[in-house]
């Protein structure tokens, strides 16, 4: 009884879908798209792919495939473009490649899309069409968060509207019960001759930003951390006695670590 009632709403809400999706149609320039087709494999979807919760999620992906990346949110922007002259360096962060992450943009959840994150612009590229070389610069405005190699960024203007002197993407590095980290990667850029010819030199730098009580405050050393925790300052300084070679290797990690051993004695 249950899964006839089920089955009757998704395909009411199908009907809902097909219905505008024929009058986007109708809007659209002819393209090799048969919108009858798409409405046709909807349907049939309606009646044999629901019976798992996790089929919503599927369909969506299966719907973006078949209508064509063209009309996406995703790739409503600007056209991307690197005025830069590289040699043994680049602007973006890890990879100056493409490769696959997710992104929530434009209050949809994008996966599997091929991103990289120029953190000296502090702007997120996607590629179109799968194309190496053409990108497309998303609104950052529009972008809630994005994870790249299992990092997580987080738009902070976005998800925390109180007054703060930090902006734009940030990795969401620790998440406390009291306290936050969030890592702030970027770059910095000169001119150099090599070989009489001029390239551009990117070095990369972090800022470590502490959430506490509603405000962010910069924790990039010890001193700064103990200013932010004066009640704590034997044990904070008995962790770095102990944790010198991690501070070294894993400066984020360890940053990271600290910042959990502070959460767990406030």
């Amino acid at each position: 009884m249950k899964k006839g009632i089920a089955r009757s709403r998704i395909k009411t809400i199908l009907f809902i879908v097909s219905f505008k999706f024929k009058l986007y149609c109708k809007n659209l320039p002819l393209k090799t798209t048969n919108c009858s087709s798409v409405i046709f494999i909807l349907l049939l979807l309606s009646i044999n792919s629901f019976s798992q919760t996790n089929k919503k999620k599927e369909v969506s992906n299966y719907f973006d495939k078949i209508i064509g990346e063209e009309i996406l949110n995703i790739n409503n922007g600007k056209i991307h473009i690197d005025p830069y002259n590289l040699k043994n360096s680049h602007n973006y962060y890890s990879n100056k490649n493409f490769i696959k992450g997710s992104v929530f943009y434009d209050s949809q959840l994008y996966e599997n899309v091929l991103i990289k994150y120029d953190i000296y612009k502090d702007q997120l590229v996607k590629s179109f069409e799968n194309n190496n070389s053409f990108g497309i610069t998303l609104t950052n405005e529009k972008t809630d968060y994005f994870l790249i190699e299992d990092k997580r960024f987080v738009n902070i203007d976005n998800k925390y509207k109180f007054p703060k002197v930090i902006t734009g993407f940030f990795e969401e590095k620790y998440l406390g019960k009291k306290i936050s980290l969030y890592i702030k990667h970027f770059k910095t850029a000169k001119e150099t001759i090599i070989e009489s010819s001029l390239y551009n030199e990117f070095k990369e730098y972090s800022d470590y930003q502490l959430l506490y009580n509603s405000t962010f405050t910069a924790v990039n050393t010890q001193k700064e951390i103990l200013t932010a925790f004066p009640q704590l300052k034997k044990e904070i300084r008995d962790y770095y006695k102990k944790n010198k070679i991690p501070e070294d290797t894993n400066p984020y990690q360890f940053k990271a670590d600290l910042i959990q051993f502070i959460d767990n004695n406030l």
